[in-house]
């Protein structure tokens, strides 16, 4: 993006207005300039043409002889010449010459630099380190000269050099009004800006309104700038009313599914309640089939899980509070060993609370579903470990075990409802790992997935201390996390 792209549209009007008058400026500077030193340089060929019809010139008459147009002596040309002299003033002189041979000079003749054959017509010479003006005469032969004797010139010449000085000091009288112009017109084409844009300010805000309250009922005014910003105001308004209808319709179609999923687990989950002392009762009978009271286990398992995501998509409504994560650990841990007796899950964090502002039943579902994840597809054995990140206070939670792992062609895709990894348990519903990534986000963290140490999966949870619940609900997958098979995790056996 080039810098002017990046320039305020102030700062571009101004730039704009600046340019246009500099341009006018510099031409009509120029073309003054230029006019100015046409008419001085004029004036002065008018002086050196007086000057060759005055008495400089009528002091040139016939020639008594040819002694009279020999070459002087060097040193002794403005002291030679015929009957009558040459007249010269001061900063001016006069010179005749035949066959490139000075014949006579008067006045103040440059000691260096003039051209002892010039052609006839005005010049301009640099002599002695200055310019000079000069008008050459071809002078009509003698009376009695014979046919091809040699021409013989007159040359007046004048000492340019005020003439110069003068052209100069008008060129930088002229640069420095030009400069003077340039800047008077960037004070007043910023001042006069910002007025004229004072509308697109005013719009600017009303937007910036729209989008920190998310109100889109909101409408910005109409009718009290110009054409142009009315005509974006319309703009705008007309997309935020069609932004207004989608967010109700989606808004209501949210809340549907919503309470379709909340319902159907509430009433789905009473008569099955009721099943399962039923089922309790049967199963006395040796005959019972134990698969009957594990199938039904897992559907209200499923249920939880789906009641859970419920109320995690209307995180909006989720009370927050203090929770120490230590205890709700410890409670999980505590809870898993009478769920799983034959395991070995094991709690380690430092001394004293571990506090964070959250909503405490999601926390408890997430910590619930990690472990059961990791005894459900993993090994016999798993590690929690709480930790607190010094830097920025961020709580590190930690579930390791000893399990085969999650493939990692999976780990991009186990924390996405329904979705099982390679070589997962066939008990498991697909919705553990999605509730886990669920409560972090909404608690601003993220959960990874990585190696453990035993071999098996290591999920990692981080989660700030006093975060913001978030609505939409996302995992991110740890791209530095080491190569490594990673486990997917199964519903969670906490109850909503």
């Amino acid at each position: 993006m080039s810098r002017l792209a990046r320039l305020s549209i102030r700062a571009r009007v101004t730039a704009a207005a600046t340019g246009v008058v500099a341009l006018v400026l510099i031409a009509g500077g120029v073309a003054t300039v230029a006019t100015f030193a046409d008419r001085e340089r004029s004036s002065f060929d008018r002086e050196l043409q007086a000057r060759a019809q005055g008495p400089a010139g009528r002091a040139v008459g016939p020639a008594p002889g040819p002694r009279a147009f020999a070459p002087a002596p060097p040193g002794e040309e403005g002291d030679r010449g015929p009957p009558g002299g040459l007249l010269a003033e001061s900063g001016s002189f006069v010179r005749v010459i035949a066959a490139g041979h000075v014949l006579q000079t008067a006045g103040d003749v440059p000691s260096e630099g003039l051209s002892d054959d010039p052609e006839p017509g005005y010049a301009t010479e640099d002599a002695s380190g200055g310019k000079w003006r000069t008008l050459t005469i071809e002078l009509p032969p003698r009376p009695g000269a014979f046919v091809g004797s040699q021409r013989r010139l007159i040359q007046f010449g004048a000492d340019a050099q005020p003439l110069e000085e003068r052209i100069d000091s008008m060129q930088r009288r002229v640069a420095l009004i030009s400069a003077l112009g340039v800047g008077l017109t960037v004070i007043l084409a910023s001042l006069v800006a910002g007025p004229a844009l004072a509308p697109l300010s005013r719009l600017r805000r009303a937007v910036a309104g729209v989008t920190s309250t998310r109100e889109l009922s909101r409408r910005l005014p109409e009718g009290e700038a110009g054409r142009e910003v009315d005509e974006l105001a319309q703009g705008v308004n007309e997309m935020l009313a069609r932004l207004e209808r989608s967010t109700a319709e989606t808004e209501r179609a949210l809340e549907a599914t919503r309470r379709f999923a909340a319902d159907v687990g509430h009433e789905v989950r009473t008569p099955l309640t009721s099943m399962r002392a039923n089922v309790d009762a049967v199963r006395r009978n040796p005959s019972m089939p134990e698969d009957v009271a594990r199938e039904q286990e897992e559907l209200v398992a499923v249920l939880d899980a789906l009641q859970a995501l419920a109320r995690g998509d209307a995180a909006a409504a989720l009370p927050r509070e203090p929770v120490d994560m230590a205890e709700l650990a410890d409670s999980a841990v505590e809870a898993a060993r009478r769920r799983h007796p034959g395991a070995r899950v094991g709690l380690s964090a430092a001394e004293g609370e571990h506090p964070i502002t959250g909503w405490p039943d999601g926390l408890r579902l997430l910590v619930d579903n990690l472990i059961e994840n990791a005894l459900r597809h993993g090994g016999a054995r798993v590690d929690v470990r709480l930790e607190r990140e010094a830097a920025d206070g961020t709580m590190l939670l930690t579930v390791d075990d000893d399990g085969p792992g999650i493939p990692e062609d999976d780990r991009a895709r186990v924390f996405e409802r329904f979705a099982r990894g390679t070589g997962a348990a066939s008990s498991g519903s697909g919705l553990g790992l999605a509730l886990v990534a669920q409560q972090a986000q909404l608690h601003g963290g993220s959960v990874t997935v990585g190696d453990a140490p035993a071999g098996g999966a290591s999920l990692r949870v981080r989660l700030p201390a006093t975060p913001e619940l978030r609505r939409s609900p996302a995992y991110s997958e740890d791209q530095g996390s080491r190569k490594s098979a990673n486990k997917v995790n199964p519903p969670s056996t906490k109850k909503v």
